[in-house]
């Protein structure tokens, strides 16, 4: 479609112009069907308009693109005025829209209508500001541009219905990725709010829910390792070195004896560590709430740091990267799929086959359960993994602002739980025989 329309608006002597002068001639609203769906009309001589005309759900609909120009320029265009090529060229784009499912008349007037209030602007408009409370808004702006922008992308949001929405949601689900599918509804959720709360349009998704619309609540995902799980997941580390290199090996450790989420660990600089104190400061630009803190290095785990700094080898990164990269520090994808391949690698052997498989995510909620596990106060585990917020849900100033809350007690709770995490990593005589009993 868009190679015929690419040909004929090339095409300087259109072979359609003859038939418009002469229904220019005739005017009385003579019509000359010009490409699929577009027609030209001669309202009187010498004065025509193209006509663009959709058929969905058994509702007709139509609409004026433009006014004819025969040679039309930029300013033109801009001005409504257009010649027979680019007026072709509109109607084909619309009718792609319409191979995606989507309503082309619907999409012609949400970008004729729609200054500064479509939802790519109104997407901008929200990303500006979650830009300004998140760390990373990589995520969601991969969701929109991925799975949202390429369908209603260009759509005012006044115009977009709750079947436009679906038919997103849908397209999502019938791939087999139901978690993206929650996410792309709240995020979709997240734009008519803020669009609503501007007086921009109503809000069409407030009764759509993920229950209703995304197929169904997920179950909870992630698990916390029990002691045996991760004295087995440390073994088969060490076996398989090849497979899982010795500095991924000391960043497990690290992440579930510090309870760090993975990008603030593989990101954090030598500069960031106080050897005096003993401290990791996680600054407040790397901290996925955005607040710094300074998390406490158990004397258990400080041989880790010396052994870290000779595999530095003078890098500014705690993990630099394996290859050249311009971010220096590891890639943050590179322990995920280290770990995927030491599962592909251990559960293919049958004395592995009951091996507990999980997420590198799932390192810092075993660390939570841990100081549990290990009557930790619940205030002071909390801030251990950096979570500040109240009984009701907000955050005090002072909270916000002080790295060194309760530093004490957490370097207490810190050491506890990192002694206990190096005992299951030491190597003992009686594994193979553990690991072949629980097979």
């Amino acid at each position: 479609m868009n190679n015929v329309a690419n040909f004929l608006i090339q095409n300087t002597s259109h072979p359609l112009q003859e038939q418009v002068n002469l229904a220019l001639e005739k005017g009385n609203n003579t019509r000359v069907e010009l490409y699929k769906g577009l027609s030209f009309v001669a309202a009187s001589k010498e004065k025509g308009e193209f006509i663009f005309r959709a058929q969905k759900n058994g509702i007709r609909s139509q609409l004026k693109i433009g006014s004819y120009k025969e040679h039309c320029s930029s300013d033109d265009i801009t001005e409504g005025r257009l010649d027979i090529s680019h007026a072709i060229l509109v109607a084909a784009k619309a009718q792609a829209k319409a191979a995606l499912g989507l309503h082309p008349v619907k999409e012609l007037k949400s970008s004729k209508y729609s200054s500064g209030t479509t939802m790519d602007d109104i997407f901008q408009k929200v990303l500006t500001v979650l830009k300004g409370r998140v760390k990373s808004t990589e995520a969601f702006e991969r969701q929109y541009n991925q799975e949202v922008s390429p369908f209603i992308g260009e759509f005012a949001i006044s115009q977009v219905d709750q079947n436009d929405i679906q038919r997103i949601i849908d397209k999502v689900l019938e791939s087999g990725r139901k978690s993206v599918a929650e996410k792309v509804l709240y995020l979709v959720k997240n734009l008519f709010d803020h669009a609503s709360s501007n007086n921009i349009c109503i809000n069409i998704t407030h009764k759509m829910t993920v229950k209703k619309n995304a197929g169904g609540v997920s179950p909870p995902t992630g698990v916390a390792l029990a002691d045996h799980d991760l004295r087995r997941a440390f073994s088969l580390m060490r076996k398989y070195e090849s497979t899982f290199q010795h500095r991924l090996y000391l960043l497990t450790i690290l992440l579930v004896s510090l309870g760090l989420r993975k990008s603030e660990l593989i990101k954090s600089r030598w500069v960031d560590f106080d050897r005096e104190a003993n401290l990791l400061h996680i600054e407040r630009d790397m901290s996925k709430n955005r607040i710094a803190i300074a998390v406490p290095v158990s004397k258990h785990i400080r041989p880790i740091f010396g052994e870290l700094w000779k595999l530095a080898d003078g890098s500014d990164y705690l993990f630099p990267s394996f290859k050249r990269s311009r971010n220096g520090h590891m890639c943050t994808n590179t322990p995920n799929s280290a770990l995927k391949r030491l599962f592909d690698k251990t559960t293919s052997e049958s004395k592995f086959s009951r091996f507990q498989l999980f997420t590198l995510h799932d390192l810092r909620r075993t660390f939570r359960t841990m100081l549990s596990r290990m009557n930790i106060p619940k205030d002071v585990s909390e801030l251990c993994i950096n979570h500040r917020e109240s009984n009701n849900g907000e955050i005090t100033k002072g909270s916000r602002y002080d790295r060194y809350i309760k530093l004490k007690a957490r370097i207490e709770a810190h050491d506890k739980l990192a002694e206990k995490i190096m005992l299951l990593t030491e190597e003992e005589k009686e594994d193979s025989k553990q690991l072949k009993l629980v097979a």
